[in-house]
């Protein structure tokens, strides 16, 4: 086979290389002209160094320039290829037809106008399916602004409403997370996969019976007891699928409050800390009896025993008991959630008093308090209420101030800001 060769390519470069050097040599001829021709001209002119001066500065100072916008370059680009602010977390709710490419046409559309979709969940309903968004949208944006877009991608009653920002935290993380608590409570299990919404509940009035379903903003549940457990949510209408989510998480709130885990005492014994029901109003009563006046008074400050009945049912407080081997009731904690702050409680049976049964309480309280979001707990015992003092104490709190007779303790939380004590933020003592 014959083929045509050319010069190599070593020779190539030699000639590119010599043609190169001489058009150096002859800029250098013409550089070097021009510099004589110009010192010349000005050397027969009084300005002349003047004007060299002047333009010495000159390269001087672009130079400097010159490197401080090579080193600024890489900076002005990072923050350009940073995100755009974001403002306000939006749950975004679109009715779609139940046919390929429905979504994405929602999806696009939202992500044409800067919202950034964190998290999504399609819902099945009889007319068709639900699309649910967690978006954050660009400051300025109004929920009009997110629904006119959505609308634009096809979606068909569309309902914006504002998001907490820890529902961008996906649902299976959320709920694993509150049910790991010592002390998991219903109504953040039933947030974390129904969204911002409000539970009550009830007992049934003598043989009355509860039943359970779901109409627009409300959802009736009934628990283990038999109270009934009502779930409203104004602004987003529910669904069957969001039915169903509040059943089983009602269940496993029942499984996890039912189901506690032992704590041993210093005396060998395993207590029980659990969530107190109304069934145990008779045995916290029947406490109460057993413990000295001494004790009592130390707990309430005022003298007046609290109303139990009332104190179980009320949103704002959390109660817990503790148990011995026989299951008795041997002491009793109470949390009263008011703003930032909640105010524990501590009352133990004598006999049961130096055996860590209320550090175990204090713990679980603080463990509490944490999930439900409380910035610091805030205790207020009486100087001769040593075994308290010294509880607080040993878990880490601090002394605010002190009034007469009083101690004022707070514990912040890891990981949320830290506020002091203040006499105009201190929880109402209900228990």
């Amino acid at each position: 086979m014959t083929e045509t060769e050319g010069p190599p390519k070593s020779a190539k470069r030699a000639k590119t290389s010599m043609s190169r050097e001489l058009i150096e040599l002859a800029a250098l001829f013409i550089a070097t002209g021009v510099a004589d021709l110009f010192v010349s001209t000005l050397s027969h002119n009084r300005v002349g160094p003047v004007v060299l001066f002047a333009l010495g500065g000159l390269l001087i100072l672009t130079a400097a320039w010159r490197r401080w916008w090579t080193h600024r370059a890489p900076v002005r680009r990072a923050v350009a290829a940073r995100p755009p602010q974001t403002g306000m977390a939006w749950r975004v709710r679109a009715t779609v037809r139940d046919v390929p490419g429905s979504l994405a046409g929602v999806t696009a559309a939202l992500a044409a106008h800067r919202f950034d979709i964190v998290a999504l969940q399609v819902l099945t309903v009889p007319d068709g399916v639900v699309d649910e968004f967690l978006v954050r949208a660009p400051d300025g944006a109004t929920a009009a602004d997110i629904a006119a877009v959505a609308e634009l991608g096809g979606g068909r009653e569309v309902q914006v409403v504002p998001a907490d920002v820890h529902e961008f935290v996906d649902l299976p993380t959320r709920i694993l997370t509150i049910a790991a608590t010592p002390e998991a409570d219903l109504t953040a299990l039933l947030r974390a996969v129904l969204g911002d919404c409000e539970v009550e509940s009830k007992l049934p009035a003598g043989r009355k019976r509860f039943g359970e379903g779901f109409d627009g903003t409300s959802v009736r549940l009934v628990d283990a007891d038999g109270r009934q457990v009502v779930v409203t949510r104004p602004l987003l209408p529910f669904t069957p699928a969001e039915f169903a989510r509040a059943r089983a998480a009602l269940e496993l709130h029942s499984r996890l409050v039912r189901s506690p885990a032992p704590v041993a005492s210093t005396s060998g014994a395993e207590v029980v800390i659990r969530r107190a029901t109304i069934s145990d109003v008779a045995a916290i009563d029947a406490m109460h009896v057993r413990c000295s006046a001494e004790a009592r008074a130390r707990r309430y400050r005022g003298g007046g025993l609290p109303e139990l009945e009332s104190l179980l049912r009320h949103k704002a407080t959390r109660v817990l008991v503790a148990e011995s081997p026989d299951g008795t009731v041997i002491a009793m904690a109470t949390l009263v959630r008011s703003g930032r702050c909640a105010q524990l409680g501590l009352l133990v049976e004598d006999a049961w008093q130096g055996k860590r049964v209320g550090t175990a309480l204090l713990d679980r309280l603080v463990t509490l308090a944490r999930a439900e979001g409380s910035t610091a707990v805030v205790a207020i015992a009486q100087e001769a209420n040593t075994p308290m003092i010294r509880a607080m104490r040993r878990a880490g709190a601090q002394s605010d101030r002190v009034a007469p007779d009083l101690a004022y303790l707070s514990l912040y939380l890891p990981g949320r800001a830290a506020i002091a004590a203040q006499p105009g933020d201190e929880p109402v003592d209900r228990s």
